[in-house]
């Protein structure tokens, strides 16, 4: 607790903002009120870290401060706040995500038909599918698979006839999010001669399946010589449970990279266990104070 306590204190925003999520996910209110009062300054950057450490520890109600900052005209930080209202099952969010679908940045009308799904606006979002933007309609056919549209499995593998990376990532996630086992072949057949960031993407949807195949393209990216790499494989461990994840990621809480280390960290906090507060404590004497907060939120949530 004292990391913590020190962290909010730090003359870095960004320390603090770190602190402070982590006081919040250990339920901690004061952590959750220093994110509120960073919403309300003029630094961008801070307000865009802020809502996505709310976002993380995971908000449930609409707060008039993130409704207000819904119509900024900074579209970093309406992103983020689509992000996070996307996840609040708040009637005071549709009329927000409503207006988002008209919005001139494809990955918020992406997040507002997304969040349309927990009010049942099938009308609204089955619009979606005449998007411009390919990803946005991806988005939307999983969406309204959801909701129980048929043929939608279809619609998804017709945009896979493109050849951008982007769109199969997302094409075949979303193809693992409703279910459709019959894409399981082609999505294994994507562990050769493709990007690795394809290959990540593809073991992520086998394990939407509950399929291991993909285990060791994660194992290898866990090391790969781009860090961008190996922080998508440090995500995959953190979203999904994966055997030998303990024996995996500890080799990885020390890596160069501190984006790794701090991933790799609040990925083993997904998989408590003795060994794992071991290894917390020892985190915890890092030079780098933002790996200490991670250590030290993650002891205290053990």
């Amino acid at each position: 607790m004292k990391i913590l306590q020190e962290g909010v204190k730090d003359k870095s925003v960004i320390v603090r903002i770190n602190a402070a999520k982590g006081l919040a996910q250990i339920g901690d209110t004061q952590g959750v009120k220093i994110l509120y009062e960073i919403l309300g300054t003029n630094q961008r950057d801070a307000v865009v870290a802020s809502l996505s450490a709310l976002n993380d520890f995971g908000l449930l109600t609409l707060s008039p401060i993130v409704a207000q900052l819904a119509q900024s005209n900074d579209p970093l930080i309406r992103t983020e706040v689509y992000r996070l209202i996307v996840h609040i099952n708040d009637v005071a969010c549709r009329n927000i995500l409503i207006k988002g679908i008209d919005d001139k940045i494809a990955k918020i009308r992406r997040l507002s038909y997304l969040g349309l799904e927990k009010f049942n606006e099938k009308n609204i979002i089955r619009d979606g599918l005449w998007d411009i933007d390919p990803l946005v309609r991806i988005y939307v056919a999983k969406t309204l698979a959801n909701l129980g549209e048929k043929e939608m499995a279809n619609f998804i593998r017709r945009e896979l006839q493109s050849a951008d990376i982007e769109i199969w990532k997302q094409g075949i996630i979303a193809l693992a999010e409703i279910d459709d086992t019959s894409a399981i072949p082609l999505i294994k057949g994507l562990f050769k001669d493709t990007p690795w960031e394809l290959r990540i993407e593809a073991a992520e949807a086998l394990l939407i399946f509950n399929d291991l195949q993909g285990l060791g393209v994660l194992k290898e990216g866990l090391h790969a010589q781009d860090p961008f790499i190996r922080i998508e494989a440090v995500r995959v461990f953190k979203e999904h449970q994966v055997p030998e994840a303990f024996l995996l990621l500890k080799e990885v809480v020390r890596d160069e990279y501190i984006n790794v280390s701090i991933g790799a960290i609040e990925a083993l906090a997904q998989y408590p266990s003795e060994d794992s507060k071991k290894l917390f404590i020892e985190m915890m004497d890092a030079p780098n104070n933002l790996i200490k907060i991670a250590a030290a939120t993650a002891y205290l949530r053990s």
